[in-house]
């Protein structure tokens, strides 16, 4: 009888199991949600935010420029010339002595005069001079010229603080407030015309002193300069996004090569409604180039040139129709 071989033990066959290699999940190569889009976010204060321009203008330089240089001039006519150049024109935004020149030529085209062509004389003299517009409010014997100025300066100021507070457009802090929710990484730069102090008393005594992550008054230099310094630090250019409401604003922004959407003149709340509702979002994707800023009537006011006697036969005609 033969002897039984010793049997191979029964090994079970099992499946090949399939190893499935799992993708990166780092931070760095997730998908980028919205949230978390970095974006500066610079924004104009005055005319954009606040609406300061019009208020000041309406409020203290035009009556003062009415009471100081409106002599032998209907005061309807030194109003319709004043609103026009301070607001409606290339020249919105710019200083009040600026404004001041270019309205009293226009008026002494329409009306003559001795003594607002000495004002003019005086004032382009300091545009040229080297320090002049820092002499004029130095003590020293003034001549009349200079006094006229410099009590049209005094009553502005005055009649400033009568003023009191600058409203805000309601839109405009809607959208503020609402930012860390659109947009987790958004940083807001308020660039202010103002000396920094009262630039952030306005944004405080608004209930808006938290919205803004920085602000920059006059003390860092104009709006180029203050663009250019913030580039210095090698940032990139596609999160920058410059909202503003005046030609200086947006020259700085087309010189720094920066995007730019505009605030209309007389249309904020609007255009604050469709940036924030609209573009914005839009921006976040990446696909702002789907839809217009409805900026035309804005383009059309600070790409144009002042010109003094254009805007002598405007204000004449403007006048004209408003009389019965």
């Amino acid at each position: 009888m033969k002897a039984a071989g010793r049997r191979r033990p029964h090994v079970p066959v099992t499946e090949e199991r399939k190893v499935q290699v799992q993708p990166d999940i780092s931070p760095e190569s997730k998908p980028l949600h919205l949230h978390d889009k970095r974006t500066i976010l610079i924004v104009e204060s005055e005319g954009s935010i606040f609406d300061v321009l019009k208020f000041w203008h309406e409020r203290a330089y035009l009556p003062a420029f009415t009471a100081c240089f409106g002599i032998g001039a209907d005061p309807a006519l030194c109003g319709e010339i004043w609103k026009n150049v301070a607001l409606a024109s290339p020249l919105r935004g710019e200083d009040p002595l600026s404004i001041l020149h270019a309205a009293l030529k226009v008026l002494n085209t329409l009306i003559p005069s001795a003594h607002r062509a000495a004002v003019l004389h005086m004032l382009e003299k300091t545009k040229t001079e080297s320090g002049a517009s820092r002499s004029l409010l130095e003590l020293g014997d003034k001549n009349p010229a200079e006094m006229a100025v410099i009590d049209w300066l005094s009553m502005s100021e005055s009649l400033i603080e009568e003023a009191g507070r600058v409203p805000h457009f309601s839109t405009a802090e809607e959208f503020l407030r609402s930012l860390p929710y659109i947009s987790g990484k958004a940083n807001v730069l308020a660039c202010s015309s103002l000396a920094e102090t009262g630039a952030a008393s306005m944004w405080e005594s608004a209930g808006m002193g938290r919205l803004y992550t920085r602000l920059a008054g006059k003390e860092r230099g104009d709006r180029q300069e203050f663009l250019r310094a913030l580039l210095a630090g090698g940032q990139d250019r596609t999160a920058f996004v410059v909202v503003g409401s005046t030609a200086s604003m947006f020259n700085a922004a087309q010189y720094a090569g920066l995007r730019f959407y505009p605030i209309v003149p007389g249309e904020e709340e609007e255009s604050w409604r469709h940036f924030a509702e609209d573009w914005f979002p839009l921006y976040l994707r990446g696909e702002a180039w789907k839809i217009p800023t409805h900026g035309e009537r804005f383009y059309d006011l600070v790409c144009g040139e002042f010109n003094v006697r254009t805007m002598a036969a405007a204000v004449t005609e403007s006048i004209s129709g408003q009389r019965p």
